[in-house]
């Protein structure tokens, strides 16, 4: 037998490809479009539904989501205990969720119990009752959970910065009020959910160890409903920046600032949105970024400062968002700024480059690691119309991306003077 030396590290090397294992587009009996990620040893299933019941579809604000989290408050014959505790039963687990884009139900359960938890999906989806008690402790709670957060200056700063940079009227510029909360009612709900779950289609990623019994399983539940075409295409919002470019929200006596900065940017379906995402892990993606280095290491002004991509079907976003003390919040403003202009007038040196290369391609190498992963891609994918093209493209440019395209994507997409800042906190 071969003895390893344990002293001498493996060697490194250069990740080329990532492979995603099969993907299986096929349809159930009423066009409904399933993908199945058949892959793993282990007997176990994750289902997701993807409905056209988001906050882009809804037709007041809160609708989207409360609709989505009272599924699990009882349906015409089961109350929301009794659902529970049969989910429970069979070692499910149940999540409902409304985003700006999509709605989603996801189950994740042992393959073997299938066959008793696809009928009570069903019931739980289309048979939900939306009873007033449930739905009134889910209002009273929600506006607790609201008066919380009014009090955190994170919450703050990016419910201003939302607003000025969306408008009040876009889905993804306003932030729930207690107002919103009190305007909803049972058959509001209702109607939203007969347009939206009842009456509209759905997309399925079935992932996991699927056979085609359980695919039969899943056309025999849910492939006998006749559903439309989506019902998304009439949904129009408009994006309305606010005049301006500072907004200050006071929080009295707090001891941080949050800040929140940024600007519209393009989408993932755009050519340039692969590389982006390289520039953007350099400035703050991660632990070892320009802005945690400066911020966190150098300055001590935070605990963590991150900048992101916000990536919808309809528009996208670039922030960045950090809390510091309020008494060094013009300075840490400043160094985001600094940062940035960094990338827009230098090169990043290629050592610089290949380290956060490599982070990205290992964090995607992890996505790509087993089914259950990998229907996180896929969702990814579908939502915006691509297909696995799409990754393998992703996976190239993060590796071949030049110093030169970061800079001139720098140029081009992070003038500082297009972007937007919110800070809450005290003076």
């Amino acid at each position: 037998m071969k003895v390893v030396d344990r002293t001498v590290a493996p060697p490194l090397r250069d990740i080329e490809r990532i492979e995603l294992p099969q993907v299986e587009p096929v349809q159930l009996a009423n066009g409904a479009h399933v993908w199945r990620i058949s892959a793993g040893t282990q007997e176990v299933i994750k289902l997701e539904f993807l409905f056209d019941a988001g906050r882009w579809q809804e037709p007041q604000r809160a609708v989207a989501t409360t609709t989505a989290k009272m599924l699990m408050e009882g349906t015409t014959s089961k109350s929301a205990q009794q659902l529970a505790e049969e989910f429970e039963y069979y070692g499910a687990n149940i999540n409902t969720d409304a985003a700006i884009d999509y709605s989603t139900i996801t189950l994740f359960c042992l393959t073997k119990h299938l066959p008793n938890l696809l009928p009570l999906l069903h019931e739980m989806i289309y048979e939900a009752a939306f009873p007033e008690a449930e739905l009134e402790t889910h209002i009273r709670n929600s506006k607790q959970r609201l008066k919380v957060n009014l009090e955190k200056v994170d919450f703050l700063a990016h419910r201003e910065f939302n607003l000025r940079l969306f408008g009040a009227n876009h889905p993804n510029g306003y932030t729930t009020s207690a107002e919103d909360y009190d305007g909803l009612s049972a058959e509001t709900l209702r109607q939203f959910h007969e347009s939206g779950y009842v009456h509209g289609g759905f997309r399925l990623i079935a992932a996991g160890k699927v056979t085609d019994e359980h695919l039969k399983m899943l056309d025999d539940t849910f492939g006998k409903r006749v559903i439309p075409a989506s019902n998304d295409s009439h949904f129009t919002h408009t994006v309305e920046t606010a005049p301006g470019r500072q907004f200050f929200i006071e929080r009295k006596d707090s001891v941080q600032s949050a800040i929140r900065a940024g600007k519209i940017l393009v989408n993932k379906t755009h050519p340039d949105f692969p590389k982006l995402r390289v520039l953007n892990t350099v400035l703050g993606g991660y632990f070892g970024s320009r802005l945690m280095q400066n911020l966190r290491e150098d300055k001590g002004y935070c605990y963590g400062v991150h900048s992101g991509i916000a990536s919808y079907v309809n528009t996208a976003c670039f922030f960045v968002s950090t809390e510091v003390g309020h008494h060094v919040t013009d300075a840490a403003v400043k160094e985001i700024y600094r940062e940035i202009d960094r990338l827009r007038n230098e090169p990043v040196p290629e050592d610089e480059l290949k380290i956060v290369r490599n982070y990205m391609l290992g964090v995607l190498l992890g996505d790509a690691d087993g089914p259950l992963n990998v229907s996180e891609i896929i969702r990814g994918l579908i939502v915006f119309g691509l297909d696995k093209e799409y990754f393998i493209r992703l996976v190239n440019e993060t590796r071949t991306t030049t110093s030169e395209e970061l800079l001139r994507l720098a140029q081009q997409y992070l003038d500082p003077a297009s972007m937007i800042e919110a800070v809450a906190g005290s003076k």
